[in-house]
């Protein structure tokens, strides 16, 4: 994991027109060590998990994260993660736990791994062809999730994830949840996955 404020960060603040406080500079580069040795101890059991359960690696081996305090979403391509709700000054204090950064970075992390296998030939994508974009991207993303936290006995953690999720800004997030939790279940997008995984690599 890396952080610059420049060019990134300092571009933001014209293009965002907002103010990036020094003292949150120094915070992050403070910190960075912390999510570092945080995610390293977190990704074997996810990533793990993730890759034991579906039953294929994922493609690559090594990706390097930038941390941003940009008021942008993070995103899985390039791999950028916005850090400003797990620090104490964007928050005034109150920043979210470390385990809420590690479930960020797995789910960019899993838009490359199931985006790659749910590009195939989905009967789950076609059944929900009529939701929004950002719904059916996230539809085998979140099943994943579900089950590897389940798998993990994180319950409480996975609760706070959807909750998160479901009352953010965008309704999408709160779609699919529902969709993976309450119409179709997330085991049928597992399954799903599951057998893409032991078609052909091309």
């Amino acid at each position: 994991m890396i952080y610059e404020y420049l060019p990134f960060d300092r571009n933001c603040e014209q293009w965002r027109n907002i103010k990036i406080e020094p003292g949150w500079i120094q915070e992050v580069r403070a910190k960075i060590g912390s999510y570092q040795d945080f995610w390293n101890k977190e990704a074997p059991a996810l990533l793990g998990t993730t890759v034991s359960e579906i039953g294929r690696p994922f493609r690559r081996k090594e990706v390097e994260a930038v941390l941003t305090l940009c008021t942008v979403s993070s995103m899985s391509i390039p791999l950028l993660i916005n850090v400003r709700r797990f620090m104490d000054g964007p928050t005034q204090g109150k920043p979210q736990p470390m385990y809420m950064f590690s479930a960020l970075v797995f789910h960019e992390l899993l838009h490359t791994y199931v985006g790659y296998y749910a590009s195939l030939k989905s009967g789950l994508v076609e059944k929900y062809r009529n939701e929004q974009p950002l719904v059916l991207t996230h539809l085998h993303l979140m099943a994943v999730m579900k089950h590897v936290y389940l798998k993990l006995g994180r319950q409480e953690q996975l609760r706070e994830i959807i909750a998160w999720d479901s009352a953010g800004e965008n309704p999408a997030y709160r779609r699919g949840w529902q969709i993976v939790n309450d119409i179709e279940g997330h085991q049928a997008f597992v399954d799903e996955l599951k057998a893409f995984s032991r078609a052909p690599v091309k």
